[in-house]
């Protein structure tokens, strides 16, 4: 969710204006109110993503682990932490700028 991201990395950008049917063509036709997006729009729109929860290998994690607990396992298959060496300190959920990395207390 978006209380779990760190927007610190992601720029603001504007929302992509889209043309709208004005009030009097609206209500004599079935035409869409809402006017579509061209590819290039689509893309932008598509860019402002923010991967809420989804990893997309910034390596962030793998960069400010101070116990190289963080193991890059190759492009597209993301990491895996040894927790033989994790001391629990958090730093990569902090600087995860999705929220993939969530921890939870140890049960005794």
């Amino acid at each position: 969710t978006f209380d779990k991201l760190n927007t610190w990395y992601y720029l603001d950008a504007p929302k992509t204006v889209q043309p709208v049917l004005d009030i009097i063509r609206r209500q004599g036709t079935f035409e869409e109110v809402l006017g579509g997006l061209d590819e290039g729009n689509a893309l932008f729109e598509a860019r402002r993503c923010l991967s809420c929860g989804n990893c997309f290998e910034c390596d962030n994690c793998y960069g400010v682990c101070p116990d190289n607990a963080v193991i890059k396992l190759g492009p597209g298959r993301r990491f895996r932490f040894n927790y033989d060496y994790c001391k629990g300190c958090g730093i990569c959920v902090a600087e995860c700028p999705c929220g993939a990395i969530r921890t939870e207390p140890e049960t005794i």
